[in-house]
Parts: structure tokens; sequence; C-alpha cells
């Protein structure tokens, strides 16, 4: 499901087990020798399984990322002005899909124009960022050529797309169970792949698109090299091309709209 990974994320509070979350537990992440300091490798663990697009950017400095989780706001929205308020899957699941959501849309809007679309060489634009692809070029000429006529992704095909990049893992398990790693897969049998893996159902459209953008030696098919392994070398570069001070202002931005449309 879309919200495996959120669930593991919680987990990781839920030191108990009790299926709530309390303050104690929300903040055993940090460390007080003098100071604040959350471990690197709990949040390279918290960024995987729940949202690249949001927690690439908790992914550089930890003091930025200390000061972002001992925010009072974020503390008192969660567990009360007296902190004794505890949380549970349901609203930080809630919180953080609308937080994730906030983020990609501040990414689209940046290549819509205004528009309910983006391109979709601007679409392969974005996945190809950060990747160890040498010569995008390739890639983006695809698109061009192959899909002469814009018909634009939407935001919803947007932010299903990067859902299922969260979840690269578990599309790769599906593709091993099918046999499919072996050898290169259709359009028909990707669809069916992402959906036994994610529970998402890819439009016609987005498929096609991500076989244009991938498919190097255009034969209609892709192979676990021609994609999964671009895709998890993005994962794994985040969005490091863009300086903290940069990006954090957007991110805590987005937290506090979403704190402030509670």
């Amino acid at each position: 499901e879309p919200h495996a990974g959120f669930r593991i994320a919680f987990n990781m509070f839920d030191t108990d087990g009790n299926e709530m979350v309390d303050k104690k537990e929300f903040l055993v992440v940090l460390k007080t020798d003098g100071e604040e300091i959350v471990s690197r490798s709990y949040w390279d663990t918290l960024r995987r399984n729940t949202s690249q697009a949001l927690f690439s950017d908790l992914a550089e400095r930890a003091d930025d990322i200390s000061c972002l989780v001992a925010d009072t706001t974020l503390l008192v929205h969660f567990f009360g002005r007296k902190g004794k308020a505890e949380l549970n899957f349901e609203d930080f699941y809630r919180f953080m899909d609308n937080l994730q959501t906030e983020v990609l849309e501040i990414e689209f809007l940046s290549y819509s124009n205004g528009m309910n679309t983006i391109s979709e060489e601007d679409f392969a634009h974005i996945l190809l960022r950060y990747t160890n692809v040498e010569n995008t070029s390739v890639f983006l000429e695809n698109v061009r050529y192959s899909i002469p006529e814009e018909k634009g992704i939407t935001f919803d095909e947007f932010r299903s797309f990067f859902q299922f990049l969260n979840n690269l893992e578990d599309f790769a398990i599906a593709l091993n169970m099918y046999n499919f790693a072996s050898r290169s897969i259709g359009q028909d049998e990707f669809k069916r792949a992402v959906y036994v893996a994610t529970g998402l159902k890819f439009s016609p459209h987005l498929v096609n698109t991500v076989f244009k953008i991938f498919d190097v030696d255009k034969d209609d098919q892709l192979s676990y090299k021609e994609f999964i392994g671009i895709m998890k070398d993005r994962l794994h570069r985040g969005f490091r091309g863009y300086k903290t001070v940069q990006k954090y202002p957007t991110f805590k931005s987005c937290l506090k709209k979403e704190l402030h449309s509670r």
C-alpha cells in the first residue's frame, strides 16, 4: 500500500509498540551532549521509507533537523501544550501525507507555469535529476521525439509516481516474483507490477511516458537496468544538488502552512 512507508516511520517512533507515540518517544532521536544532534542514519532510513520528496530536505544538516523536530509549534500540534497527548498512526499519516503533497505541489508548480499539467519533458527532467546518467539529453530527446504532441502530466499522475518511488523496493520484489527482473517487460506488465507492489493504478499515459523516457533501445520494453537501476540511484542521491540554505526554508514554509491549516 502507498502508506506502508509511513507505517514504518511511525513504528520507528513507537518504541514500546503500543500503537501510540508520546512526546518522549518522538524526541528519542535527539541526543543532548551539549548540542542536540540527530542521527544521520535515522533520518536516512526515515527518508527512504516515507517520502524522498519530503525528507530529502532533511538529510544534509543535523543542526537544522534538530531545530525542526524540536520546533515548539510542531510539538504542540502533535502532543498538546502540556506535552501529554499521544499521536496515533492515522493522525501521523494524515499530517505527513498532506505535508508531502505540499512539497510535491511546490515542485510541480515550479514547472507548470499556472497550467494543470507539466510537460512530459519536464517530468523526465525531474526524474533524471541527481542520477548517475552521464547524458540526460538522450532521455529528454526520447521524450521529445516519441511524444511529439504534448498531452502533459497532471498533478495526480505526478504525485502517484512519487508515491510509487517511495515503494521502489517493493516493486523490485514484485518484478522478481514475476521473474521479470531477468528480462524486459511491456507496459501492461509494468502497470500490473506497480499495482501488485503498491496498490497504485497508473494511467496509460503515465506508463507510456515512463517507457518513452527510459526505453533507450526503443524496443517498447523496459529492462531492470534501464529503469530500476537509474531510479534507485536517484533515491540514494536525493536532492543533494541544492544547497541547504536554499531548500530548507521551502520545506519549513510547507510545515508551517500545514500546521496553520489544522
